[in-house]
């Protein structure tokens, strides 16, 4: 995969960093701070020694940014995309970090690190996985928004996102309220980093959660009617109501802090039942597989599960990753590079079929997909 331009690059690079990220005392520590410090003085002095500098400072901080990258992993983000949005962090800290101030530089840089990830997983990370339909909105949303974005010099609004789409604002309107619904969780990391629950979705609920396709308001109601009734009425004036969390508490004669609590346990509850649901899921698949093994035999199953199998994200020939799954993660670090402003780079290989060639190319790209991402 491509990655974003060579200030990345130590992600993936090879040497040695004297830097584990634990918090060590003693003269080893020291040696760590005063050889960051010689570097950040380096770097920040210019000269032909200053690119070296930071590369040599990145690369020192790799394993306190895999460390922290570790964290966060959930399963349902890559991890390399953790480290990769961890090192954005780490570069963001070397930039802004000033050692008058008094804060240790690993301090400084294991905070801007985490909240890198944090703001990540808070746009990414979601209990109730959003329909194929969504997901394809989704996407031409954000594919149209960074085309408008690079030809503005601004984010586009809504209206003129909606005339680009062909839809109306009300459409956009309603593909936000939707997404924005689904992201249930993000209410915990909120509290976590200090924001206030309720304004999490409040400014994307611009329509009313009952404009979600009716499957997926059944799931949601399934799911709401387990919860208690404090639990339900908070849960539905949020996110059906679109109401305020001042005017929850207040019509239930309660504190903002209550109704704020009350909706981060109610999202960690209904993430449990999401999740038991799964593996309930998961264990009737299992007997459903079994009976079939018994009833048509294990060639049957096998050309049955194969013709069901969703395509694989890599080429059983070439051992790279397929054009559709590429396309998928180019427009991911498309995204990463306009929401940072970096550079991007990206490297082709083309492999013509039935040519003496051909083997030779393909090895010489999975070299590169090994040193790359």
């Amino acid at each position: 995969m491509a990655d974003v331009g060579n200030k990345t690059s130590p992600s993936t690079s090879g040497g040695q960093s004297s830097w584990d990220g634990r918090e060590r005392r003693g003269p080893g520590r020291q040696d760590d701070e005063a050889r960051a410090r010689k570097l950040l003085e380096t770097m920040r002095a210019g000269g032909p020694d200053a690119a070296a500098a930071r590369d040599a400072l990145i690369l020192q901080f790799r394993p306190l940014v895999q460390k922290q990258a570790r964290h966060f992993l959930t399963g349902s983000v890559p991890f390399e995309d953790l480290v990769q949005e961890g090192f954005l962090g780490l570069m963001y800290a070397i930039d802004q970090y000033d050692p008058h101030r008094g804060a240790k530089l690993i301090t400084y840089a294991t905070h801007h690190i985490d909240g890198h990830l944090r703001h990540f997983l808070r746009d990414r990370v979601q209990i109730i996985k959003e329909p194929a339909w969504l997901q394809e909105m989704a996407q031409r949303v954000r594919r149209e928004t960074e085309t408008l974005t690079h030809e503005l010099g601004r984010e586009p609004t809504d209206a003129e996102l909606a005339h680009a789409m062909g839809l109306s604002e009300a459409e956009i309107a309603r593909i936000n309220a939707t997404r924005a619904t689904f992201a249930v969780a993000s209410l915990d990391e909120a509290q976590e980093s200090g924001a206030p629950a309720a304004h999490v979705a409040e400014s994307n609920l611009q329509a009313a959660a009952t404009e979600l396709p009716l499957e997926d308001k059944i799931v949601l109601e399934n799911a709401l009617v387990r919860l208690k009734e404090i639990e339900r009425k908070v849960l539905y004036s949020f996110y059906y109501d679109d109401k305020s969390q001042t005017e929850i508490a207040r019509e239930l004669g309660v504190s903002n802090n209550y109704i704020s609590h009350i909706l981060k346990n109610s999202a960690r509850k209904l993430q449990q039942m999401f999740r038991s649901d799964a593996v309930r899921e998961a264990a009737l698949q299992h007997e459903q597989r079994r009976r079939r093994l018994a009833t048509h035999g294990p060639a049957a199953l096998a050309a049955e599960e194969e013709a069901a199998a969703p395509p694989s994200v890599v080429d059983p020939v070439t051992g790279l990753y397929t054009a559709e799954y590429f396309q998928a993660r180019l427009d991911e670090e498309v995204s990463r590079a306009l929401r940072h402003q970096l550079e991007l780079s990206l490297i082709r290989v083309a492999v013509g079929e039935d040519t003496p060639e051909a083997a030779l190319f393909v090895r010489i790209a999975q070299t590169i997909k090994g040193c790359m991402r």
